[in-house]
């Protein structure tokens, strides 16, 4: 086992906890790159990092917002009373490969997801896979950079009607960066080729079918603050309170192709979709040695800034609130529950995502 191991993979696993070198095995000196991550740990930016929570939301509302305007567009189809209310479970593994220079990873995430759509006048049930291998170096304690590819399989089913599968490839670059003691950001971009395959029912007997390139650029950015309780009256004593201040904007780029009935067919507002959100959050988390849970709450507003896909279910604002714990074991792995819910003001959209992840040694 490289000596680097057990502290690398303790450190994956304190993403999403208040890192500490108190839980590093006695006489032993971390390289930089451990170093490091301690250091963003307790910023509370590698939670940023590792997590596909916004992402794996963003992706939902817009395969959801398709299949109704697919479900719309039939003849003599409602043209109102459609909503969007789902659930999610997301699964990931993470490892992390310490290389010998000693500021530098190899991170492999695999990530499974399983959406069920809530009973809807579309209802979506969905499977997800996704491979993220990425090279992590930091170059002093207050930086990381990220860069790698991905590899992601979805098989969405329309429930009474059909299905999606997709298949997509393309690479990510990651950014963190502390600036004082308080305060720091978290940004990541990708660009990933991708095409689809849809077989929808739209009445007995008759099946359209249409494939076509679905290419996607996805950016995101979170402003986080860190703030102890001899810092402000509104943390408790060990516990640490995180402003945490976010955006992020995706653009799809859809082929135009013929489907089966012969129609020259791009996306349901033309060859390119937009949607971007802001949120403002609010958390608490307990800190906690190796081998004691953690645990941690946040609440927020997110507002959809743009969203092309919105003529059938229109309800940009939510209130976001999430709950959950980590922990990282004596041994080094570590394990983290979080739920979060997203609940549409309008009471149109409800989004439920319960996340379990678990990092080991590699």
């Amino acid at each position: 086992m490289n000596r680097y191991t057990l502290p690398c993979a303790a450190l994956a696993a304190l993403c999403a906890n208040a890192a500490s070198a108190e839980g590093l095995p006695q006489g032993f000196t971390p390289p930089p790159g451990v170093m490091a991550q301690i250091n963003l740990g307790e910023a509370g930016l590698l939670p940023s990092f590792y997590s596909n929570e916004v992402f794996g939301t963003v992706q939902g509302r817009i395969g959801q917002a398709r299949a109704t305007y697919g479900a719309a567009s039939v003849p003599g189809a409602p043209q109102t009373g459609y909503e969007d209310s789902s659930s999610a479970l997301v699964m990931p593994m993470t490892a992390l490969q310490a290389l010998p220079d000693g500021k530098s990873f190899i991170r492999y995430t695999l990530a499974a997801t399983l959406g069920n759509g809530k009973p809807n006048p579309v209802e979506l049930d969905g499977r997800f896979t996704r491979l993220d291998v990425q090279y992590l170096t930091f170059p002093d304690a207050d930086t990381m950079y990220a860069f790698g590819a991905v590899l992601g399989r979805s098989t969405v089913d329309v429930v009474g009607s059909g299905t999606v599968e997709k298949h997509e490839f393309g690479l990510r670059g990651d950014m963190l960066r502390k600036f004082n003691a308080n305060w720091g950001i978290a940004a990541r971009a990708e660009y990933v080729l991708g095409d689809q395959d849809k077989s929808i029912r739209i009445a007995p007997g008759i099946t359209l079918d249409h494939k076509q390139d679905d290419n996607r650029f996805y950016t995101q950015a979170e402003l986080i603050g860190t703030y102890r309780s001899d810092e402000t009256a509104l943390a408790p004593e060990g516990w640490v309170l995180r402003p945490i201040l976010g955006a992020q904007f995706q653009r799809n780029f859809l082929e135009e192709t013929r489907n089966s009935f012969g129609a020259l067919v791009s996306g349901p507002e033309g060859d390119t979709e937009d949607y971007g959100t802001v949120w403002a959050k609010i958390g608490l988390q307990k800190a906690a040695a190796p081998g004691q849970w953690s645990p941690m709450a946040s609440i927020g507003l997110e507002h959809e800034w743009t969203n092309t896909l919105d003529k059938y279910v229109d309800d940009p604002d939510f209130v976001v609130a999430s709950l959950g714990a980590s922990m990282v074991t004596k041994s080094g792995a570590g394990i983290v529950a979080n739920y979060t819910r997203h609940e549409g003001l309008n009471g149109k959209r409800a989004n439920d995502c319960m996340t379990f992840s678990l990092n080991v040694p590699f």
